[in-house]
Protein backbone atom coordinates (compact mmCIF):
# COMPACT_ATOMS: atom_id res chain seq x y z
CA UNK A 1 0.00 0.00 0.00
CA UNK A 2 1.37 3.29 -0.54
CA UNK A 3 1.71 5.51 1.84
CA UNK A 4 4.78 7.96 1.25
CA UNK A 5 3.69 11.19 -0.12
CA UNK A 6 7.12 12.13 -0.50
CA UNK A 7 7.92 8.68 -2.18
CA UNK A 8 4.78 8.35 -4.36
CA UNK A 9 5.12 11.91 -5.50
CA UNK A 10 8.85 12.58 -5.55
CA UNK A 11 9.72 11.80 -8.87
CA UNK A 12 6.57 13.64 -10.20
CA UNK A 13 7.70 16.92 -8.57
CA UNK A 14 10.74 16.94 -10.07
CA UNK A 15 9.62 16.59 -13.60
CA UNK A 16 7.38 19.85 -12.78
CA UNK A 17 10.13 21.39 -11.75
CA UNK A 18 11.74 20.42 -14.85
CA UNK A 19 9.04 21.45 -16.75
CA UNK A 20 8.81 24.33 -15.28
CA UNK A 21 12.15 25.13 -16.78
CA UNK A 22 11.30 23.74 -20.07
CA UNK A 23 8.01 26.15 -19.60
CA UNK A 24 10.25 29.36 -19.70
CA UNK A 25 12.12 28.22 -22.51
CA UNK A 26 9.34 27.67 -24.93
CA UNK A 27 7.94 31.37 -23.69
CA UNK A 28 11.35 33.12 -24.72
CA UNK A 29 10.89 30.42 -27.79
CA UNK A 30 7.32 31.55 -29.10
CA UNK A 31 8.42 35.13 -28.41
CA UNK A 32 11.49 34.88 -30.45
CA UNK A 33 8.95 33.45 -32.91
CA UNK A 34 6.66 36.68 -32.70
CA UNK A 35 9.49 38.52 -33.51
CA UNK A 36 11.30 36.91 -36.37
CA UNK A 37 8.55 35.10 -38.47
CA UNK A 38 5.64 38.58 -39.06
CA UNK A 39 5.30 37.07 -42.59
CA UNK A 40 3.92 33.27 -41.24
CA UNK A 41 0.61 32.59 -42.78
CA UNK A 42 -2.53 33.08 -40.41
CA UNK A 43 -3.07 29.80 -40.46
CA UNK A 44 0.56 28.97 -39.21
CA UNK A 45 0.45 31.68 -36.55
CA UNK A 46 -3.13 30.40 -35.19
CA UNK A 47 -1.66 27.18 -34.81
CA UNK A 48 1.31 27.84 -32.95
CA UNK A 49 -0.55 30.15 -31.07
CA UNK A 50 -2.79 27.06 -29.87
CA UNK A 51 -0.11 24.92 -28.80
CA UNK A 52 1.55 27.40 -26.79
CA UNK A 53 -1.98 28.33 -24.84
CA UNK A 54 -2.47 24.85 -24.42
CA UNK A 55 1.28 25.00 -22.88
CA UNK A 56 0.13 27.87 -20.99
CA UNK A 57 -2.70 25.61 -19.25
CA UNK A 58 -0.93 22.53 -18.86
CA UNK A 59 1.55 24.67 -16.91
CA UNK A 60 -1.17 26.26 -14.58
CA UNK A 61 -2.28 22.72 -13.79
CA UNK A 62 1.10 21.31 -13.01
CA UNK A 63 1.17 24.35 -10.60
CA UNK A 64 -2.30 23.87 -9.32
CA UNK A 65 -1.97 19.65 -8.94
CA UNK A 66 1.44 19.71 -7.12
CA UNK A 67 0.23 23.17 -4.81
CA UNK A 68 -2.68 20.73 -3.59
CA UNK A 69 -0.49 17.95 -3.31
CA UNK A 70 2.34 19.10 -1.69
CA UNK A 71 0.91 22.37 0.14
CA UNK A 72 -2.40 22.53 0.76
CA UNK A 73 -2.89 18.80 1.58
CA UNK A 74 0.49 18.24 3.57
CA UNK A 75 0.12 16.49 6.90
CA UNK A 76 -3.79 16.49 5.88
CA UNK A 77 -5.42 13.11 6.58
CA UNK A 78 -8.70 13.69 4.81
CA UNK A 79 -10.25 11.55 1.90
CA UNK A 80 -9.62 14.24 -0.27
CA UNK A 81 -5.79 14.55 0.05
CA UNK A 82 -4.93 11.08 0.84
CA UNK A 83 -7.35 8.98 -2.19
CA UNK A 84 -8.15 11.68 -4.31
CA UNK A 85 -6.20 13.27 -6.94
CA UNK A 86 -7.17 17.07 -7.50
CA UNK A 87 -8.89 18.33 -10.38
CA UNK A 88 -6.10 19.86 -11.96
CA UNK A 89 -4.05 16.54 -13.08
CA UNK A 90 -7.33 15.22 -14.78
CA UNK A 91 -7.12 18.76 -16.65
CA UNK A 92 -3.15 18.29 -16.86
CA UNK A 93 -3.66 15.14 -18.45
CA UNK A 94 -5.98 16.27 -21.04
CA UNK A 95 -3.81 19.19 -22.21
CA UNK A 96 -0.71 16.97 -22.51
CA UNK A 97 -2.73 14.71 -24.66
CA UNK A 98 -3.86 17.48 -26.99
CA UNK A 99 -0.55 19.25 -26.94
CA UNK A 100 1.69 16.16 -27.80
CA UNK A 101 -1.25 15.28 -30.64
CA UNK A 102 -1.36 18.71 -32.04
CA UNK A 103 3.12 18.66 -32.50
CA UNK A 104 2.61 15.02 -34.08
CA UNK A 105 0.82 16.55 -36.28
CA UNK A 106 2.76 19.80 -37.70
CA UNK A 107 5.60 16.97 -37.69
CA UNK A 108 3.55 14.44 -39.73
CA UNK A 109 2.83 17.83 -42.50
CA UNK A 110 6.67 18.18 -42.47
CA UNK A 111 6.87 14.79 -43.05
CA UNK A 112 3.95 14.81 -46.11
CA UNK A 113 6.25 17.76 -47.54
CA UNK A 114 9.62 15.70 -47.21
CA UNK A 115 8.79 12.69 -48.38
CA UNK A 116 6.98 14.01 -51.56
CA UNK A 117 3.25 12.74 -50.24
CA UNK A 118 3.77 9.37 -48.88
CA UNK A 119 0.35 8.59 -47.74
CA UNK A 120 1.78 5.27 -46.31
CA UNK A 121 4.18 6.67 -44.28
CA UNK A 122 2.27 9.86 -43.61
CA UNK A 123 -1.02 8.11 -42.37
CA UNK A 124 1.21 5.65 -40.29
CA UNK A 125 2.79 8.67 -38.21
CA UNK A 126 -1.08 10.12 -37.61
CA UNK A 127 -2.65 6.64 -36.82
CA UNK A 128 -0.08 6.39 -34.09
CA UNK A 129 -0.77 10.02 -33.13
CA UNK A 130 -4.70 9.44 -33.15
CA UNK A 131 -4.10 6.32 -31.02
CA UNK A 132 -1.76 7.98 -28.36
CA UNK A 133 -4.54 10.84 -28.60
CA UNK A 134 -7.54 8.04 -28.26
CA UNK A 135 -6.35 6.09 -25.66
CA UNK A 136 -4.71 9.16 -23.83
CA UNK A 137 -7.91 11.08 -23.60
CA UNK A 138 -9.30 7.33 -22.09
CA UNK A 139 -7.49 7.50 -19.40
CA UNK A 140 -8.00 11.53 -18.74
CA UNK A 141 -11.58 9.88 -18.77
CA UNK A 142 -10.91 6.49 -15.70
CA UNK A 143 -8.91 9.36 -14.06
CA UNK A 144 -12.12 12.16 -14.13
CA UNK A 145 -14.31 9.37 -12.98
CA UNK A 146 -12.32 7.96 -9.83
CA UNK A 147 -9.67 10.02 -8.80
CA UNK A 148 -7.22 7.48 -8.45
CA UNK A 149 -3.66 7.71 -8.72
CA UNK A 150 -3.14 3.95 -9.74
CA UNK A 151 -5.30 4.95 -12.70
CA UNK A 152 -3.25 6.99 -13.51
CA UNK A 153 -0.27 4.78 -14.11
CA UNK A 154 -1.51 1.67 -13.70
CA UNK A 155 -3.99 1.20 -16.37
CA UNK A 156 -3.35 -0.25 -19.85
CA UNK A 157 -4.85 2.76 -21.44
CA UNK A 158 -2.58 5.02 -20.34
CA UNK A 159 0.66 2.24 -21.77
CA UNK A 160 -0.52 2.15 -24.64
CA UNK A 161 -0.60 6.05 -25.19
CA UNK A 162 2.46 6.18 -24.53
CA UNK A 163 3.73 3.23 -26.43
CA UNK A 164 2.16 4.61 -29.58
CA UNK A 165 3.48 8.04 -29.05
CA UNK A 166 6.33 6.34 -28.33
CA UNK A 167 6.31 4.69 -31.81
CA UNK A 168 4.80 8.06 -33.45
CA UNK A 169 7.82 9.55 -32.35
CA UNK A 170 10.14 6.64 -33.93
CA UNK A 171 8.67 6.98 -36.73
CA UNK A 172 8.85 10.73 -37.34
CA UNK A 173 13.00 11.25 -36.32
CA UNK A 174 13.86 7.84 -38.71
CA UNK A 175 11.77 9.27 -41.57
CA UNK A 176 13.30 12.28 -41.64
CA UNK A 177 16.84 11.17 -41.52
CA UNK A 178 16.13 8.40 -44.17
CA UNK A 179 14.64 11.28 -46.55
CA UNK A 180 17.27 14.16 -45.74
CA UNK A 181 20.05 11.57 -45.27
CA UNK A 182 23.55 12.80 -47.61
CA UNK A 183 23.00 9.49 -49.25
CA UNK A 184 20.00 9.92 -50.45
CA UNK A 185 19.97 10.56 -54.16
CA UNK A 186 17.13 11.05 -55.45
CA UNK A 187 16.38 14.33 -54.07
CA UNK A 188 17.35 17.53 -55.57
CA UNK A 189 19.87 19.36 -53.31
CA UNK A 190 20.88 22.62 -54.23
CA UNK A 191 22.13 23.75 -51.05
CA UNK A 192 23.93 20.40 -49.13
CA UNK A 193 24.93 22.78 -46.37
CA UNK A 194 21.41 24.02 -46.08
CA UNK A 195 20.04 20.66 -45.79
CA UNK A 196 22.81 19.12 -43.83
CA UNK A 197 21.93 22.02 -41.06
CA UNK A 198 18.28 21.42 -41.38
CA UNK A 199 18.32 17.42 -41.27
CA UNK A 200 20.29 18.09 -37.97
CA UNK A 201 17.85 20.20 -36.45
CA UNK A 202 15.36 17.75 -37.50
CA UNK A 203 16.83 14.73 -36.34
CA UNK A 204 17.98 16.29 -33.12
CA UNK A 205 14.93 18.09 -31.91
CA UNK A 206 12.72 14.16 -32.48
CA UNK A 207 15.62 12.93 -30.68
CA UNK A 208 14.57 15.04 -27.93
CA UNK A 209 10.79 14.10 -27.74
CA UNK A 210 11.57 10.33 -29.00
CA UNK A 211 13.63 9.92 -25.98
CA UNK A 212 11.35 11.14 -23.69
CA UNK A 213 7.91 9.18 -25.13
CA UNK A 214 10.27 6.05 -25.05
CA UNK A 215 11.14 6.45 -21.27
CA UNK A 216 7.63 6.96 -20.48
CA UNK A 217 6.93 3.91 -22.09
CA UNK A 218 9.70 1.96 -21.16
CA UNK A 219 9.02 3.10 -17.33
CA UNK A 220 5.94 2.25 -17.95
CA UNK A 221 6.35 -1.54 -18.43
CA UNK A 222 8.85 -2.26 -16.40
CA UNK A 223 7.40 -0.78 -13.13
CA UNK A 224 6.41 -2.99 -9.75
CA UNK A 225 3.21 -2.42 -8.05
CA UNK A 226 4.51 -0.46 -5.73
CA UNK A 227 6.29 2.96 -5.54
CA UNK A 228 8.21 2.01 -8.64
CA UNK A 229 4.60 2.73 -10.67
CA UNK A 230 5.01 6.32 -10.20
CA UNK A 231 8.36 6.68 -11.75
CA UNK A 232 6.95 7.29 -14.92
CA UNK A 233 5.42 10.82 -13.81
CA UNK A 234 8.95 12.19 -14.08
CA UNK A 235 9.23 12.30 -17.80
CA UNK A 236 5.23 12.25 -17.84
CA UNK A 237 5.65 15.73 -16.86
CA UNK A 238 8.20 16.66 -19.24
CA UNK A 239 6.57 15.25 -22.30
CA UNK A 240 4.11 18.01 -22.88
CA UNK A 241 6.98 20.56 -22.64
CA UNK A 242 8.95 18.48 -24.58
CA UNK A 243 7.24 18.49 -27.80
CA UNK A 244 6.51 22.58 -26.94
CA UNK A 245 10.23 23.14 -27.25
CA UNK A 246 10.83 21.05 -30.27
CA UNK A 247 8.35 22.70 -32.36
CA UNK A 248 9.12 26.05 -31.33
CA UNK A 249 12.97 25.06 -32.22
CA UNK A 250 12.34 23.65 -35.10
CA UNK A 251 10.32 26.56 -36.23
CA UNK A 252 12.92 29.51 -35.10
CA UNK A 253 15.71 27.41 -36.65
CA UNK A 254 14.51 29.04 -40.14
CA UNK A 255 16.15 31.84 -39.24
CA UNK A 256 19.85 30.86 -39.16
CA UNK A 257 19.12 29.02 -41.93
CA UNK A 258 17.74 31.95 -44.24
CA UNK A 259 20.60 34.45 -42.79
CA UNK A 260 23.05 31.50 -43.94
CA UNK A 261 21.81 31.60 -47.74
CA UNK A 262 21.47 35.46 -47.48
CA UNK A 263 25.45 35.26 -46.19
CA UNK A 264 26.24 32.35 -49.39
CA UNK A 265 24.09 34.83 -51.79
CA UNK A 266 26.33 38.10 -50.75
CA UNK A 267 29.47 35.98 -50.42
CA UNK A 268 28.74 34.45 -53.85
CA UNK A 269 28.38 38.13 -55.39
CA UNK A 270 31.57 39.86 -53.95
CA UNK A 271 34.36 38.08 -55.82
CA UNK A 272 37.21 39.59 -56.17
CA UNK A 273 38.91 40.62 -59.92
CA UNK A 274 41.71 38.92 -61.37
CA UNK A 275 44.86 40.39 -60.87
CA UNK A 276 46.16 41.16 -64.57
CA UNK A 277 49.76 39.38 -65.16
CA UNK A 278 52.40 42.22 -64.54
CA UNK A 279 55.04 42.27 -67.51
Amino acid sequence: MVNSVQVMWGPGAIGFMLATAFYGAAFGQYIFYLRSFPQDSRRLKLFVFMVFCLGTIHEYALIGMYWSILISCRRSTSHECTAELPWQMVLGVFMACWIIFAVQCFYAHRVWIITEHNRLITGTICAFAATALVFGTITGGVIFATRNPVDLFGKKWCQISAVAGALCDILITGTVWWFLRPARTDNVRSKPDVLNKLTQIFVHMGLLTCIMAIAMAVLYQVQDGGLGQFYSALPGSLLAKTYMNSMMGVLNARKSIREQQRLEVVCSSMELPTIPTIR
